[in-house]
């Protein structure tokens, strides 16, 4: 919906155009002259303004220009009977983002004017709104929730929180599996303790170091792992760990230092940990590459992060608050044009919010700061818009 100002001497096309847009849903405020239009200009915030050229005791061109000083955000569509070249391109360089000859098609005019931009105004509003969602949160554990898929998952993650028990994050690439874990960690009462992240493509390598300080400290046995003492461990890609390396890590885990979960007084002990799998760990246990004593252990409990394609009512949101961590403090993060999330809302994101975030990435600097457009996006995105 529009809040529209039509400024018009002749009556009869305030009433035609007027029907129009309000039919259509939109606000319509009716001036019958250039100084009724700016008293309405100084008290209303208009996203469109539709002004005759000729109007008595100001004209359309002096209203328009004033308009463009005043309420930069506010399109303007000019109208005259008596339009020529020059005054179409006066128009246009002041400001204007249409001209039209009177008599004009109102359906027309409708199709091709104020439902686009209604759709643009929108697109812009809600997005404005989301990205105010997110001004001030800390991005290390914010999880974006609006569709019904992840507001599921936002309510589980609230829950089990306070739990200790091991946590199997399961997802594709790039969904924001470390991001849900980091969630888990901070709402939790080990949220003062440490959050140590590891890959377990590293594992092996760090084990072994672990044997051979043993060799000469006792101390420094398996100091990878206790490094989160008292908080939490995130195993990162543990579907990927080779099998002789899981029976260490089993090891580990079963040590009772570590499954002394909390005190005398319920303050925090051992570790708690936090596996990322990309799935098919059952599959794994069944064919043997998995150690199904490990699966149990680190299985206590299963959550599942959708896919972006799952999840389209987050797409906007999550826009703005990755837009808002990628720019510098201090400086506000620029919008998406219509066109541009047109184009983006079309593409399949298969490496879910971290393509996201590398295609804004790239669109931000391309923009240089400005509003995103469809130019700004990679080719094979704008390439799907045909």
């Amino acid at each position: 919906m529009l809040d529209v100002l039509l400024a018009d001497d002749d009556p009869d096309v305030r009433a035609s155009v007027g029907a129009a847009l309000r039919s259509a849903g939109h606000r319509v405020m009716e001036a019958s002259d250039g100084l009724d239009a700016v008293a309405m200009l100084s008290s209303h915030i208009f996203d469109l303004a539709v002004c005759d050229v000729r109007m008595p005791k100001l004209d359309g061109n002096t209203l328009l220009r004033r308009i463009r000083r005043e309420s930069p955000k506010t399109s303007v569509v000019m109208m005259t009977s008596f339009a020529t070249v020059a005054d179409v391109v006066g128009s246009l360089h002041d400001g204007a983002v249409n001209y039209l000859a009177k008599p004009f098609d109102v359906d027309e005019f409708m199709d091709t004017i104020v439902e686009p931009l209604a759709e643009r105004r929108s697109i812009s509003k809600r997005f404005e709104a989301a990205r105010a969602e997110f001004v001030g949160r800390s991005s290390g554990a914010t999880i974006v929730a609006k569709s019904p898929a992840m507001s599921s998952l936002s309510g589980r993650i609230t829950m089990l929180a306070s739990s200790d028990a091991p946590v199997l994050v399961s997802g594709a690439k790039g969904v924001g599996k470390e991001l849900v874990a980091r969630a888990i960690h901070a709402l939790g009462p080990r949220r003062e303790g440490p959050l140590v992240v590891i890959e377990a493509a590293a594992l092996p390598e760090m084990m072994e170091a672990s044997v051979q300080q043993e060799l000469s400290l006792p101390r420094c046995r398996d100091a990878w792992f206790r490094a989160a003492s008292e908080g939490t461990l995130i195993i990162d890609g543990i579907d990927r760990l080779p099998l002789r390396a899981q029976g260490e890590l089993l090891r580990v885990i079963d040590d009772p230092v570590a499954r002394a979960r909390r005190g005398p007084s319920w303050e925090p002990r051992g570790v708690r940990i936090l596996s990322l799998s990309r799935g098919g760990l059952t599959e794994k246990v069944a064919s043997g590459e998995f150690l199904d004593s490990l699966y149990y252990r680190v299985n206590a409990i299963h959550i599942h992060v959708p896919a972006l394609d799952e999840r389209e009512l987050d797409l906007l949101p999550l826009a703005a608050e990755l837009l808002r961590e990628l720019t510098p403090p201090n400086i506000s993060p620029p919008g998406i044009s219509a066109d541009a999330w047109s184009a983006l809302s079309r593409h399949t994101f298969e490496g879910n919010v971290r393509e996201l975030r590398w295609v804004l990435e790239g669109a931000l600097v391309r923009s240089d700061g400005k509003e995103i457009a469809v130019s700004h996006l990679p080719p094979h995105i704008v390439a799907e818009r045909t």
